[in-house]
């Protein structure tokens, strides 16, 4: 059984249970009310019959003293006495025989009582009308008329006391034996509610509380357990963070002595190498005398070439680590960027002429002025463009754009129609290094720093770099200078070089 199920079983027993033990209560509430109605009716009964020998004492009373009347005042006035009780035991006799809800006597005729009301010679309900039609009798007598030997009178005075006493008594005894088993009975039934309402309890608790209770005894105990496994897990995670904290700290460290080093190195390198520069560029223009043959002019040549590249890449080396711990100075000024590109262009003419491709320059009217340190932004737009025109067949199209953005800023952006990059070898053109595997890149030198580079240099004049490749359609890489680092005036005197260049 799973787990909602066993659930849901508690809850119908439990539902079941309760409705059970409510409805028991309901029922013994109803039958204790019940009870106390019922005594209430038959003490009412018991009292009205109860109340019959009264009357009867009471008739004979009255009667006695209309005998016994000095004057026609008094008779009248005891006359008037034996009416009335007259009228109230006919009335009483009749709510023992019918019953009256209104009044809350019940209709009680047990066979007892019945031999009692009917028996043929002597029978209560005989013997109860004899009496009120003699005292009707005497009633009907006016003030002279009554006699001590009158045979009503006579009736009246004996028979009350000694015959219609007793057959009263007994009526009342058989309403009291009557009642007293009525109750009996209710009682015994509301003590049967009694013992389902414990026996409803007791099942509630075997059926009900038990498993219930062993289900959150359960329910606690893998709760313990699993918070148990909680704390060793968050602990284990806490572990992990720590150890991961160091080991991101101990990376940090090393990148930082990575980064120390390329520079140091770099600036060590550089001194040895400008001064080969500088030696093979005076011995190859004869400083020191002529050279002895063509073989020591081509060696000294590829000596300063060499020597050149690796100038380049070292330089290149050391501003990308002093750009990524921040550490890069920039000489900042108001430039024209339509004479830095136009400058830059001139740099790659050589490759653009052999390769044959068409180098277009499309730039905003009115374009304003940037303030950026020149040197890196032309170093930022030669990079781009030697990767554009490497990376772009013969016959190709580079194009170069300078635009106000809407913000505010200024957007430079290179698109080449070359061999272009899907998202893998994107990722690893934008890192250090990097080289995108190509038959192409076989025919160019590259160490892959001219991406990265242009990225940290951009990002250290705080522009955002986008690079959009497809491959097979080209690419497109757009730095994004912030407003803060565009100026509010206009270039006046663009520099007078043509905005498109064709081979």
């Amino acid at each position: 059984m799973s787990e909602l199920a066993a659930v849901k079983s508690l809850r119908y027993r439990y539902v079941l249970g309760l409705a059970a033990i409510a409805l028991l209560v309901t029922a013994s509430f109803v039958t204790m009310h019940f009870i106390i109605d019922k005594q209430s009716d038959y003490g009412h009964l018991i009292f009205v019959a109860g109340g019959q020998n009264g009357q009867a004492n009471r008739i004979a009373h009255f009667a006695g003293q209309m005998a016994f009347a000095q004057d026609e005042y008094e008779y009248e006035i005891s006359r008037a006495q034996l009416g009335r009780a007259v009228n109230a035991m006919q009335r009483a006799h009749l709510l023992l025989l019918t019953g009256n809800e209104e009044a809350g006597i019940p209709q009680v005729m047990t066979e007892d009582l019945a031999v009692i009301y009917f028996d043929n010679t002597v029978g209560l309900d005989l013997a109860v009308n004899r009496f009120l039609g003699h005292a009707r009798d005497i009633y009907g007598l006016r003030y002279g008329e009554l006699r001590f030997n009158t045979s009503s009178y006579v009736y009246l005075i004996n028979y009350g006391p000694h015959v219609l006493e007793p057959m009263l008594n007994s009526a009342v005894e058989a309403y009291e034996a009557f009642s007293r088993r009525a109750i009996a009975r209710i009682k015994r039934f509301e003590t049967g509610l009694w013992v389902c309402a414990l026996l409803a309890l007791l099942s509630e608790a075997l059926f009900i509380y038990r498993p219930l209770e062993s289900k959150v005894r359960a329910t606690v105990e893998e709760l313990e357990a699993k918070n148990d496994a909680l704390h060793r897990t968050i602990m284990e995670i806490a572990q992990a963070q720590d150890d991961m904290e160091r080991q991101k700290n101990r990376a940090e460290r090393a990148n930082r002595a990575k980064t120390e080093f390329l520079s140091n190195m770099s600036h060590e390198l550089r001194t040895p190498l400008n001064v080969i520069i500088g030696f093979s560029s005076s011995l190859k223009e004869g400083v020191y005398g002529p050279l002895a043959n063509a073989r020591q002019e081509d060696c000294l040549h590829d000596i300063n070439t060499s020597g050149s590249h690796l100038l380049s890449l070292i330089s290149d080396i050391l501003d990308l680590s002093a750009a990524e711990t921040q550490q890069l100075h920039l000489s900042e000024t108001e430039i024209d960027l339509e004479r830095a590109i136009t400058e830059t262009f001139r740099m790659v003419d050589g490759d653009v002429v052999r390769k044959g491709i068409l180098l277009h320059l499309h730039i905003a009217p009115s374009l304003p002025g940037l303030i950026a340190d020149e040197r890196r932004v032309k170093q930022i737009l030669l990079n781009l463009l030697s990767n554009a025109v490497k990376f772009t067949t013969t016959g190709g199209r580079v194009t170069v754009e300078a635009m106000e953005l809407d913000d505010g800023g200024l957007r430079l952006a290179v698109t080449d129609t070359g061999i272009g990059m899907d998202a893998e070898e994107l990722e690893t053109a934008l890192s250090r290094f990097g080289q995108v595997g190509h038959p192409m890149t076989r025919d160019h030198q590259g160490t892959g720093l001219g991406l990265p580079l242009a990225v940290e240099l951009a990002k250290t004049h705080g522009a955002t770099t986008e690079v959009v490749s497809a491959k097979g359609k080209g690419t497109r890489v757009s730095v994004d200078f912030p407003p803060s680092r565009v100026t509010a005036r206009a270039m006046t005197q663009p520099y007078p070089l043509p905005r498109l260049t064709a081979v």
